[in-house]
């Protein structure tokens, strides 16, 4: 992945063989503790800004020891920080204990009872680590129902305590966090089922452990760091086929919009010049060129362009018919929606189907476990020789011989009709523009989530549409550029 920086997302199984293993060589648990208490506290200044008053909801385990230790330097500056601790001091460990008393020397106060947040400002969740797994019940289950009720904004230690760090699933409740910090790395939990419902905004720190460590830790996909992303160079002079000539093939009289949205990204994504074939006579924006599907003007246009799109809005055709239209096409090309059905692809090709589209190219009928799901999605795109973007929240791409990569952006309002075909508009863009398959993908991918974010800022996102996306991608570029 050449210029894209990312985490390895591991299982909570192998982060804790991996602390083991730094414990084992020399490293010092205590100090451990101590650093993630640091990163938690840094990331509440960051986050809180002036002084605030703090709540901490405290389990028995290391989590509830991060939690005091992120205490105790939130009372050194200044911060109100009071304690519900949730067991009695039987039976936290002995680490867990010289933190709290560390807390109690520095005049925090440790309660018991009540769960009554009405005059805190946050609340950090150290109640279960990555270790849990099972239901909440008893204490645990009527903190957390309390937390989630309370309407403040809540923290979580490495884990939204109740969530399953391995599965994503919730058995009866889990913590619903604004920000999660994860210690570390990020587990694979976080991303499955219900789990990015319960993480909210993401933050990765590490707690001390040593490269040499990390590196001996098994991945099951790797979290893009979006801020490593660069966009495509920009020379001063230059024409409108050396910024990128697209082709597209698609919609039709009852989808005219699909390829409409489309056609307007490729455009608003940096491309110079777009031209759209389709099987009916639909009328595009006037800064796109528009043709009748003639299979000879399109090998000649074909001939010419930098970057091939193919599918949105189109309806439907054969398989063969595709077949022979993807044989044509040499150059870097994106394929969508109804294309996909197609049996062959062009080695390289960039397919974008959702989940439903996506068990149709594999011959599946119903969905498997998501570790099966992705590891034939691997396989799919090594034997194919092509990338795919697994559409959804979050979106997941797969590239030949890379470990999936989980692009960690987006917002709920993007559920809704076009924005697939923006998408689509947006890599056909950046392949026009000369970057790589695997490279315009991720980028593109990440553009468009950041331009769902920004316009939702804007609109909400109850109120978001597919064209509020491409009114936004220059917030999107401009956020990228700055870096």
């Amino acid at each position: 992945m050449d210029n894209i920086n990312s985490w390895k997302v591991v299982l909570p199984d192998e982060m804790a063989r991996v602390e083991k293993l730094a414990i084992a060589g020399g490293c010092s648990e205590e100090k451990f503790m101590l650093e993630a208490g640091e990163k938690i506290a840094d990331a509440i200044f960051e986050w809180m800004g002036e002084k605030r008053k703090v709540c901490l909801v405290v389990g028995k385990g290391s989590n509830g020891g991060d939690a005091y230790a992120a205490g105790s330097i939130l009372l050194g500056e200044g911060y109100s920080v009071r304690a519900i601790s949730l067991f009695s001091e039987k039976e936290e460990s002995a680490l867990h204990r010289k933190m709290r008393l560390a807390f109690l020397k520095k005049k925090g106060k440790v309660e018991r009872g009540s769960f009554d947040f009405r005059g805190d400002d946050l609340i950090v969740d150290g109640i279960f680590g990555t270790g849990f797994k099972g239901a909440v019940d008893g204490i645990a289950k009527e903190a957390i129902e309390a937390i989630n009720a309370s309407g403040k904004l809540v923290l979580a230690i490495d884990i939204p305590s109740g969530l399953d760090g391995a599965s994503g699933q919730v058995r009866g409740c889990a913590i619903k966090a604004d920000l999660t910090v994860a210690l570390g790395l990020p587990k694979m939990g976080f991303f499955l089922r219900e789990g990015w419902n319960q993480v909210g905004i993401l933050r990765v720190e590490n707690f001390g452990l040593p490269e040499r460590f990390i590196e001996k830790a098994a991945s099951e996909a790797e979290l893009l760091d979006w801020g490593s992303l660069r966009l495509p160079q920009i020379v001063r002079k230059r024409h409108k086929y050396e910024a990128g000539y697209v082709v597209g093939f698609g919609g039709s009289k009852e989808m005219p919009g699909a390829a409409r949205l489309c056609a307007k990204a490729v455009l608003r994504a940096g491309a110079g010049i777009v031209r759209l074939f389709s099987k009916d006579e639909i009328q595009a924006s006037d800064e796109v060129i528009s043709n009748m599907w003639d299979e000879a003007k399109w090998k000649k246009e074909l001939a010419r362009a930098q970057a091939v799109f193919v599918g949105p809005g189109l309806g439907s055709f054969s398989k063969e018919f595709l077949g022979a239209r993807f044989k044509e096409i040499k150059q870097s090309c994106v394929i969508d929606a109804d294309a996909l059905v197609a049996s062959y692809f062009p080695k390289g090709a960039i397919l974008t189907p959702h989940l439903g589209e996506a068990l149709r190219l594999l011959g599946l009928k119903t969905a498997p476990t998501e570790s099966i799901l992705f590891e034939k999605l691997r396989k799919f795109s090594k034997q194919k020789g092509v990338v795919v973007v697994l559409k959804g929240a979050p979106t997941i791409v797969f590239g030949p011989g890379e470990a999936p990569l989980i692009i960690p952006l987006g917002d709920p309002g993007m559920a809704t009709a076009g924005t697939g075909d923006v998408l689509t508009g947006v890599i056909a863009a950046l392949l026009a523009q000369k970057m790589k398959p695997y490279e315009a993908a991720v980028l593109g991918v990440s553009l468009h989530a950041l331009a769902g974010e920004i316009a939702a800022m804007e609109k909400t996102s109850y109120c978001l549409i597919a064209g509020d996306l491409i009114e936004h991608l220059p917030g999107a570029f401009g956020l990228l550029h700055a870096f």
